[in-house]
């Protein structure tokens, strides 16, 4: 009898381990967001620089590749409480506007790379949002 009461007290440890591994709450809405980023084609990526750029504190990086672009079709900018602000390029670049236009406001910096366009945003509880972005970047991909 004794054997079984330390057989099931051991099970319960194990399991209550188990329990406190798993994801929960946000943990859980992060994972399924990035499962259904990675699903549309975009990589999430820890963002190194965000210690060092203020208007990117706490936020994801999220890359999608894409066709390469001429030089003149690449840009980088942040958002502010005043708007893009631009690190590269203009609001005359191709598609560029119309971009902008369309990120959902927790996209807080937006990289078109020749290979690839990185997003810099803070990650939203809703998974529409996700949709949103997805939309948003789809004029990227035709080519410039």
């Amino acid at each position: 009898m004794a054997t079984w009461v330390i057989v099931g007290l051991v099970a319960a440890i194990l399991i209550s381990s188990l329990f406190k591994l798993m994801p929960r709450g946000r943990e859980y809405r992060l994972h399924r967001l990035r499962e259904r980023a990675r699903a549309n084609g975009l990589a999430v990526e820890w963002l190194r620089e965000s210690q060092r750029v203020n208007q990117l504190t706490g936020c994801i990086a999220y890359r999608m590749p894409l066709e390469r672009c001429r030089l003149d079709a690449e840009f980088s900018c942040r958002r502010s409480d005043q708007g893009w602000q631009w690190l590269n390029g203009s609001a005359d670049t191709p598609h560029c506007r119309e971009v902008l236009a369309r990120l959902p406001e927790q996209v807080r910096g937006i990289d078109r790379q020749s290979l690839s366009v990185v997003i810099y945003w803070r990650e939203p509880d809703d998974p529409a949002i996700l949709d949103e972005l997805v939309a948003a970047l789809q004029p990227l991909k035709s080519p410039v």
